[in-house]
């Protein structure tokens, strides 16, 4: 399985799902799935990259171990993020109405799998 496919998997696994990718700490996306042509997955990781390199950072600095999780909720959508190895993460944007248990439990179940891509 490739990339895209395993990524639309997850999305129209999730009820309110848009769309997922997985995308390297440096901002450079690997591979991206979209349901919404007008919602950019990839420019949204991107942006994002940074918010889990802090996050990350701020969890050794504090003794907490490892970040495997970062979830922000604004306005119009919640991303899920979740590390793949040490440079790499994998999001799920979902509506404000989308089934936020069953997109963490797909990222889970995916990351063994994305991990052997990779």
């Amino acid at each position: 399985m490739d990339f895209k496919t395993l990524l639309q998997k997850i999305v129209e696994s999730v009820d309110g799902a848009i769309g997922a990718g997985v995308i390297g700490e440096d901002g450079i996306a690997i591979d991206q799935f979209s349901t919404k042509s007008s919602f950019d997955i990839t420019a949204a990781g991107a942006e994002y990259s940074t918010i889990i390199s802090s996050a990350k950072k701020a969890s050794q600095s504090f003794g907490l171990g490892k970040t495997n999780e970062v979830l922000i909720s604004t306005e119009k959508a919640t991303m899920i993020m979740m590390t793949i190895g040490a440079n790499y993460f994998v999001t799920l944007a979902l509506s404000l109405d989308g089934n936020l248990g069953r997109g963490r439990l797909e990222l889970k179940k995916a990351i063994p799998e994305l991990e052997k891509l990779l």
